[in-house]
């Protein structure tokens, strides 16, 4: 739940901020941490930026640890209304708190989901616009806990989860988003129907790439979102698109294959809607719109030298 800051000659802590304080949702802090020198209240400060699971995108200076920004990057984000600066701590909504098992308790629309606002997926950023393009969960749950043993190897969850879409008008699981992390405000965003489980790109040409669960590779202007290209992939993206240079010619790529939280129904025959900590039921539209795969897709950009 912590970000760390280490010496490297001596492996000692210099200094530490915790996001989730007493976990009840799953929100481990797995995601990137992205560095970059922003101007805040028309200081530059070099910054370390982190979009977590938990919903809020948190600025810091990397060098103090000062927080200095916190805010929601999911508006639909309700465990916690808000982030004390001061302190660094969340404003708990007491509403939204999970219950401790053997309560029968079942707390519903807890967003974000187990899955968080944004899992492993990266974010990228971009340094001549100074904006985070960021792939994201739009996603909630109900968490029902229960009393569970502990088997070695087996799961040892303790709760049942109903995942479904928050709260927007295009019942979209997903968006894709420009922050400006220096505000801690959307720019703009793009609904998309299931999560955006792909890595992120930004290039040096304002153009960002990222992939979607049903199969697209999508390029669009960092300025202002607009759509300008897309590819249709067999499978669900959520790999990482990368770019490189070969013989003077520019390449982008991505593997296309489903998997992962949002894939596991598919990938491993689930049908009980709370399976796969109720991914399963947030999913079961996916099989409609790709299919398993693993396959690697690479393509040339026209003059590509920039």
């Amino acid at each position: 739940m912590s970000i760390f800051a280490r010496d490297l000659n001596t492996g000692m802590a210099k200094w530490v901020y915790q996001m989730t304080p007493h976990d009840e949702w799953d929100y481990d802090g797995v995601n990137e941490m992205i560095l970059s020198d922003l101007t805040i209240d028309g200081k530059k400060v070099p910054a370390i930026v982190h979009f977590d699971r938990n919903g809020f995108g948190y600025t810091l200076n990397r060098e103090s640890g000062q927080l200095l920004v916190a805010q929601k990057y999911d508006p639909a984000v309700n465990w916690a209304d808000s982030v004390d600066l001061k302190t660094g701590k969340p404003i708990r909504n007491a509403a939204y708190s999970t219950q401790a098992a053997g309560s029968d308790h079942n707390v519903k629309g807890i967003c974000p989901a187990a899955l968080g606002s944004k899992d492993q997926q990266p974010a990228a950023f971009d340094p001549n616009s100074s904006l985070f393009l960021v792939p994201t969960n739009y996603v909630c749950m109900d968490y029902e806990p229960f009393d569970v043993d502990y088997v070695s190897g087996q799961p040892y969850v303790g709760a049942t989860l109903s995942m479904y879409p928050g709260p927007n008008e295009n019942n979209a699981m997903g968006n894709f988003i420009a922050w400006d992390a220096a505000k801690g405000k959307i720019v703009w965003f793009k609904p998309e129907k299931f999560s955006v489980w792909s890595g992120a790109l930004a290039t040096a040409g304002g153009i960002a790439f990222y992939g979607t669960l049903e199969g697209y590779l999508k390029a669009v202007r960092i300025k202002d979102g607009k759509e300008l290209w897309r590819f249709k992939t067999p499978s669900g993206i959520i790999g990482n698109v990368f770019t490189y240079q070969y013989q003077g010619k520019q390449y982008v790529g991505v593997y296309s294959g489903i998997g992962g939280w949002a894939g596991i129904g598919m990938a491993a025959r689930l049908e009980k809607s709370t399976e796969g900590l109720g991914a399963v039921g947030g999913y079961r539209e996916l099989a409609k719109y790709t299919a398993l795969g693993g396959t690697l897709f690479v393509f040339a950009i026209p003059g590509g030298n920039s």
